[in-house]
């Protein structure tokens, strides 16, 4: 059963969730699209993958990366949901430069375009593929890349390794950045991203920093050589 989206039912979201549709993945299970406080999620489970601009932890990273300085700019996205991203970077930072969204699973696609699509302005060039292979058949370089890659509440092994980075890297224009997203909430996760920062972003990217937020920490590094400041 689908819910509309309208005036009403965005104001009764600011006394209870309002379920709006519920569809299957392949790769997450069950997905949830609700209206909370008159914002879109997706969630899963275990784990919320957009929330307008209430995805709090890019919010927060994009304000500390200074991305109204990337206006202009071209930014991939490795990983889609409701498009949370692009959505803050449009409403927040008024951005209007070349978006690209990678993500691999239809379902999630399908609800991109039903639900967020409609609402942007920003032209955004979606592509249903592997984020391993899209960058490795990817020919040209970004100021921004965003990895915002997960099966539900967990960032896939392929994703961790060394390689993946290293294709990240060499995909941004000199002084270009990489955010990359962690789920930091149990002992379990905490310690794994800290084992990954240490080994393998840190002595990757160039002056790396992280945000920490409630639920999530990002990671934030710079292509040689950096940007002024950074």
């Amino acid at each position: 059963m689908k819910l509309p989206v309208n005036t009403w039912t965005k104001l009764l979201s600011y006394l209870v969730k309002v379920p709006v549709s519920r569809s299957e993945s392949i790769n997450d299970g069950a997905l949830y699209v609700d209206l909370v406080k008159g914002r879109l999620q997706l969630s899963t489970d275990h784990a919320v993958y957009s929330f307008d601009d209430k995805y709090d932890n890019f919010v927060k990273a994009l304000k500390a990366v200074k991305a109204d300085l990337f206006r202009n700019k071209s930014i991939l996205v490795l990983g889609g949901g409701l498009g949370s991203i692009p959505y803050i970077l449009e409403k927040n930072h008024q951005f209007q430069g070349e978006l690209t969204m990678v993500e691999n699973d239809p379902a999630v696609i399908r609800l991109f375009l039903e639900y967020s699509l409609p609402r942007m302005n920003t032209l955004i060039d979606i592509r249903e593929s592997d984020a391993i292979i899209f960058m490795e058949q990817n020919s040209r370089k970004y100021d921004m890349i965003i990895v915002d890659l997960f099966i539900d509440d967990t960032v896939p092994d392929q994703f961790l390794e060394a390689d993946f980075l290293m294709l990240c890297k060499v995909n941004l224009v000199k002084g270009g950045l990489v955010l990359f997203n962690w789920m930091t909430v149990t002992k379990a996760q905490t310690q794994n991203y800290k084992d990954y920062r240490d080994m393998i972003f840190n002595e990757i990217m160039d002056h790396p920093l992280e945000v920490k937020t409630k639920y999530n920490h990002i990671l934030v590094g710079y292509s040689f050589p950096t940007i002024s400041g950074s």
